[in-house]
């Protein structure tokens, strides 16, 4: 849930960003979406080792966007906050050792590999720009 909640978050900054030229402060930004000054700053910087924003220090300073709105997917996003594997993957930790929780494993296996691909699908569909109407 809490990677979910990274995503959420991610996606209303960085509309907040697009909505403006202008650098904006972590504090402006998690004010603006009534965030944690601190949990916003760590998913900036996640979103800033993607490459999605860019820092600038000092006075001035703050967040933008790299690169245009209609360019940043929401896969890219999705990708770039989160560290472990979907929720849905905690599935595959129901099936056993035993030879019935081999045989259903594999099968989990597919299904949640399936899941992912089209998630990644959908999410590659939208940018930030379609979220900006």
């Amino acid at each position: 849930m809490a990677q979910l909640k990274r995503f959420g978050f991610a996606l209303q900054a960085l509309i907040v960003l697009a909505s403006s030229e202008e650098h904006r402060s972590s504090t402006e930004l998690a004010d603006h979406i009534r965030g944690e000054p601190t949990q916003l700053r760590k998913i900036l910087a996640q979103l800033s080792e993607a490459g999605i924003v860019e820092v600038r220090q000092g006075r001035g300073g703050g967040y933008q966007l790299t690169r245009k709105p209609e360019l940043i997917t929401l896969s890219e996003i999705y990708r770039s906050v989160h560290e472990n594997e979907p929720k849905w993957d905690r599935m595959l930790d129901t099936t056993g050792d035993h030879h019935f929780g081999q045989k259903v494993h594999e099968s989990f296996r597919k299904i949640m590999t399936d899941i992912n691909i089209q998630v990644d699908l959908v999410l590659a569909g939208y940018t930030i720009a379609d979220l900006l109407d």
